[in-house]
């Protein structure tokens, strides 16, 4: 990451961004996990209590009980399969959007994208998925 600081309200940015960073690859390694208590202690961390997901094969969940047995049910779906995020999330007003990759034993890889609302606390409000 190259930052450029002009002044110290600028510093306050850049923290905050690299938060945002961490958050989203805390979220996308809990999709890497496969025993339910450790997806659920990912997403305590980065999920908040009310926050929603979507995707063009998932209808909106809330909440973390929800995200995280979303999580645990894909493996259904798609096997094991690791996630990776290919770039730095790009955000502004408590928003924004990160590209990931899933790769699988079997099949092909998959390249998708996260659109993602966040609170003050950095922690994700919503994600809408598109792949």
């Amino acid at each position: 990451m190259n930052f450029f600081v002009a002044g110290s309200g600028d510093l306050c940015i850049m923290e905050n961004i690299k938060s945002i960073e961490e958050i989203i690859l805390i979220y996308t390694s809990a999709w890497n996990e496969t025993e339910r208590e450790a997806i659920r202690e990912k997403i305590d961390q980065c999920w908040s209590t009310e926050g929603t997901f979507t995707d063009k094969v998932t209808n909106t969940i809330t909440g973390r009980d929800a995200i995280t047995d979303l999580i645990i049910s894909s493996y259904g779906q798609m096997g094991p399969r690791t996630f990776i995020v290919l770039a730095e999330p790009v955000t502004h007003n408590h928003s924004g959007r990160f590209r990931w990759l899933v790769i699988r034993p079997e099949g092909y890889p998959a390249e998708g994208m996260d659109y993602f609302e966040f609170d003050e606390q950095n922690r994700i409000t919503r994600i809408v998925g598109f792949f």
